[in-house]
């Protein structure tokens, strides 16, 4: 009869409490776990992009194609290469920069690009580029002008 009592009382056994407990505590290391790779996958992409960023630069100014400035337009920049003796467009097409020649094909140069600018400024070429995500950066590029 006392046990009866106890059912009737609403008296459980101490073991449903102890597995309630470590499921609880289980889908909370689960929820944490979750949002830490969240935030360093967030911050992995800014510094990707970073690097992205600096390669672009380096290909720009690299020996490999000693490119000089033709023409500087907002969306567009002429480049030309004593090395290859060609004119290439630089220009963003699709979300990206990219380098085209005078014949059909394109160098993607730099992806998730929300917004470029190219100007002279103080005898340098400076692109500000803003990324899909907001971040923003800009460089200054040592490059001859050609008349």
């Amino acid at each position: 009869m006392n046990r009866k009592s106890l059912i009737s009382s609403g008296f459980r056994r101490p073991g449903y409490l102890l597995v309630e407990g470590l499921v609880s505590v289980v889908m909370t290391v689960f929820a944490v776990w979750t949002v830490v790779a969240m935030i360093s996958y967030a911050s992995q992409v800014q510094n990707r992009q970073l690097v992205n960023f600096h390669s672009y630069i380096r290909i720009l100014e690299s020996e490999k194609f000693d490119f000089q400035i033709k023409q500087i337009k907002v969306g567009d920049t002429l480049l030309y290469s004593p090395v290859t003796h060609k004119y290439y467009h630089m220009e963003k097409y699709k979300g990206m920069i990219r380098f085209t020649g005078s014949f059909k094909g394109h160098i993607p140069a730099l992806n998730d690009v929300q917004k470029v600018r190219w100007s002279k400024f103080r005898g340098c070429l400076r692109t500000d580029v803003t990324f899909s995500n907001g971040q923003k950066c800009s460089a200054y590029s040592k490059l001859p002008f050609k008349d």
